[in-house]
């Protein structure tokens, strides 16, 4: 049986392998889902011409991955993870044969983030990007001039070291398990329903 024509195109980041947390979320809600995609990479220097060329315009959008395009004589182009979940929801549903998304949100960047990207932004710059699209050049020197220092010093310099940053991860995620079994949370809900969680981006 020949593989279903695509329905939407995925814009991921490039690198070795898949690793950005936003772009995973678009990417299990397209697969729980069931509908038909292909995968196309952008390297970091690609995406604001990308979102440039999909979008009329920018205002009220960030340039930032994942993008989809939903083809057909419906077209529509969107990008950030929670917005495209809910896009797909509306585009694609149950009346049509497709998986619901239930509970489509994000969670603030401070349950965790603020421990992890300083954890994690060097190892991202060395073990997750492209060497050869721009990517690490890109990379290394936007997220410098955003936290002061050189990546290699950023969980120092801004974390206050890993013991610090450790705490702040606990106390983060214990808020976040604390939330999940209140009834907004995972422990009310069917086994069957599926909750994406995404940060923004």
């Amino acid at each position: 049986m020949p593989p279903a024509e695509p329905l939407v195109i995925f814009y991921d980041l490039s690198g070795p392998k898949p690793w950005s947390p936003a772009c995973w979320c678009t990417r299990f809600a397209l697969n729980f889902k069931g509908i038909p995609y292909i995968t196309k990479k952008l390297s970091y220097p690609s995406i604001l011409p990308k979102c440039e060329q999909l979008f009329p315009s920018l205002e009220g959008l960030d340039a930032t991955v994942p993008i989809i395009e939903i083809l057909g004589a419906d077209y529509k182009a969107l990008n950030d993870s929670t917005p495209v979940a809910k896009l797909l929801n509306e585009r694609f549903t149950k009346e049509m044969g497709y998986k619901h998304l239930e509970d489509v949100g994000f969670e603030h960047p401070s349950m965790a983030g603020e421990g992890i990207l300083p954890w994690v932004v060097n190892d991202v710059y060395e073990n997750c990007l492209d060497k050869g699209d721009g990517s690490r050049e890109f990379f290394k020197r936007t997220r410098e001039e955003y936290f002061g220092c050189e990546l290699k010093d950023v969980k120092e310099v801004v974390g206050g070291g890993e013991e610090a940053l450790l705490g702040l991860i606990r106390e983060r995620f214990s808020r976040l398990r604390a939330r999940l079994r209140d009834d907004d949370g995972l422990g009310e809900r069917e086994s069957g329903d599926f909750y994406l969680c995404v940060e923004k981006g």
